[in-house]
């Protein structure tokens, strides 16, 4: 049933949610700071919403943008 299936939704996107948030760490965005967070997800580029805002779905697609500009980044750096 639709109330079984809540809390396996939860956690996935609390699984999400924390992949997410590595990759901004690991972008250099300070994730203590929710401002700060939420700054950047603002960013048309980004996500164009608020952290909190964020579905499955905006999750997904948002890694793997972060994940897309952390390779442009080290190509770069080469």
């Amino acid at each position: 049933s639709l109330h079984d299936a809540l809390p396996i939704f939860r956690k996935i996107l609390r699984q999400k949610r924390s992949a997410v948030l590595h990759q901004m760490q690991l972008l250099g965005i300070d994730t203590a700071d929710w401002d700060k967070v939420n700054t950047f997800c603002l960013d048309s580029r980004i996500a164009g919403k608020e952290f909190r805002e964020l579905d499955c779905e905006a999750l997904d697609t948002l890694q793997v943008k972060l994940r897309a500009i952390r390779r442009k980044r080290e190509n770069k750096q080469q």
